[in-house]
């Protein structure tokens, strides 16, 4: 087959097969492929050309997500896959790790310790939260394990923050216990912190 290219706005290159556009790459993927400066390719030759390119571009995509925020392996890799196949999210997933950018013990431990500071959840709903981000069950065990939670404590700043009237209303209590049950804490936690903070405001 007849092998041009052509360069976008932004750099990247397009590959063409008689006259017919197939895929694009990184413009350093192209240079340093064994197919630059060449005027034919065989089809095998063009699948691994792209497969290398899709997996640079999945890499990149992989570090734009970390540098939003951290991410879980796990959670990395269904992101990934709405873009990318298989063998491009595994290969960047690869190279991360040999980077050490990726380390699910240390990011469940960021993001439990985060939940309780800024939102005094619960044990049982932090580890909802961690393996909902990717977390498997025995690193977000630890992760919990690991934190220094005071639970009354916690359902009192909750309500400290609600700002509710010395008399709340039927409607007001209820929106709390809402709140309080799906930040995790049970009843039996609630009305007894409840008590506490009754007397507080005698």
């Amino acid at each position: 087959m007849e092998l041009t290219t052509s360069t976008t706005k932004k750099g990247r290159i397009n590959i063409l097969t008689d006259g017919e556009y197939q895929f694009t790459v990184p413009a350093f993927i192209w240079y340093r492929s064994p197919l630059c400066g060449q005027t034919a390719a065989e089809p095998e030759e063009l699948e691994e050309l792209h497969a290398e390119g899709q997996a640079a571009d999945a890499y990149e995509k992989a570090l734009r997500l970390l540098g939003n925020r951290a991410h879980a392996e796990t959670e990395l890799r269904q992101k990934l896959k709405r873009d990318y196949p298989a063998h491009a999210v595994e290969a960047a997933v690869a190279r991360l790790n040999e980077a050490g950018l990726l380390d699910d013990a240390a990011f469940a431990e960021t993001l439990a310790e985060e939940l309780y500071r800024r939102k005094r959840y619960a044990p049982p709903r932090i580890l909802q939260e961690l393996t909902h981000r990717g977390v498997d069950a025995e690193t977000a065990k630890n992760a919990v394990n690991g934190l220094d939670i005071d639970r009354k404590q916690g359902i009192i700043d909750i309500i400290e923050k609600m700002r509710l009237p010395e008399h709340p209303t039927r409607k007001e209590t209820d929106r709390l216990l809402r709140r309080l049950l799906a930040a995790g804490y049970t009843m039996r936690e609630i009305r007894e912190a409840v008590e506490i903070t009754e007397e507080t405001w005698e």
